[in-house]
């Protein structure tokens, strides 16, 4: 009788464990259901908040920083992004652009200002030599994106002849904050000071209808070039010179300013009268490093403004 009591209590025992064993398989199967539909609920939540395009930037940054540490052969992985700016969420020149939907002038200088700031920090703010030494005076230039300014922005209030103000945008970047430390301005050029600047001439306009290229550039580092200081205010990065629009196109031209169909030198300013001269971009100094670099602005895409820029290569792929 013992003995069959003990087989009975090994059987219990044994169907315990089948059964425990079935719970244990149930609940685990349960919990893989739930950790599955969280992440999938989280990747939903990240294409919604666009970071799919922030890890394209981060990317680009890690790239340009690897590549200044070993000077290495390896291309940057830097691509332009494709931007389309629209009051009615409409857009007809580009195929598949990301939208940024705008209702006033103010949204589209931040997405302007927005812009121009990312592309700055993508190719490390003026403080890394991804390019090297070459023998000659090289310019190499990234698009970091192309946009286009909607038809439909014609209808925002301050928007005249199709054109909105580079000045006006240049005004917006001294008086709004990219971080809680320091302006767009302050961040892109190390002051809110544009006086100097402003004695070049205009920014120029942009025109609605049209693609404009959101670019930068550097300098290979050679001979000392841009050397003519226009300091722009304490703190500031030093303002090596102005590229403006010429009828042919010289490109950036050590120690001077080019504005209009004329070239002078950065010591005299001298800007004859007969010419209404247009900024095209800013050059600066590096930081720490002997590179110039052309803060990222914003010109008509493949126009001769543009080639006045003179830029020998581009870093940035299609």
């Amino acid at each position: 009788m013992k003995n069959k009591k003990e087989t009975k209590q090994v059987l219990s025992h044994s169907a315990f464990l089948q059964n425990r064993r079935a719970e244990l398989s149930t609940q685990q199967i349960v919990l893989m259901i739930i950790l599955i539909a969280s992440f999938i609920v989280i990747l939903f939540f990240l294409f919604r908040l666009g970071l799919g395009e922030k890890s394209e930037e981060q990317l680009c940054h890690n790239s340009v920083l690897q590549k200044a540490s070993v000077f290495s052969e390896a291309p940057l992985q830097c691509y332009r992004n494709y931007i389309c700016i629209t009051k009615d969420g409409s857009c007809e020149e580009l195929v598949k652009p990301e939208k940024i939907k705008v209702k006033s002038l103010d949204e589209v200088y931040g997405a302007l200002a927005n812009e121009m700031a990312d592309c700055w920090w993508m190719f490390g703010e003026g403080k890394v030599d991804y390019i090297g030494k070459d023998f000659t005076k090289n310019n190499y230039c990234s698009i970091c994106s192309q946009i286009y300014f909607d038809d439909s922005l014609e209808s925002i209030e301050g928007v005249e002849d199709k054109k909105i103000s580079k000045d006006e945008f240049y005004d917006y970047l001294t008086k709004n904050d990219y971080s809680k430390d320091q302006t767009y301005s302050q961040y892109l050029l190390g002051t809110n000071n544009l006086s100097e600047l402003k004695k070049q001439g205009s920014f120029g306009n942009i025109e609605i209808g049209k693609q404009y290229f959101n670019v930068m550039g550097i300098t290979s580092g050679v001979k000392e070039i841009w050397s003519t200081s226009l300091g722009v205010g304490a703190g500031a990065y030093t303002l090596v010179g102005v590229i403006g629009y010429l009828t042919t196109p010289l490109g950036w031209i050590g120690g001077t300013i080019i504005v209009g169909t004329t070239a002078i030198t950065a010591s005299t300013l001298a800007i004859s009268d007969l010419i209404e001269p247009e900024i095209g971009a800013i050059v600066v100094e590096g930081r720490g490093i002997n590179n110039k670099f052309m803060i990222p602005t914003l010109q008509e895409a493949e126009s001769d403004k543009f080639k006045a820029l003179n830029c020998e290569e581009i870093l940035t792929y299609t």
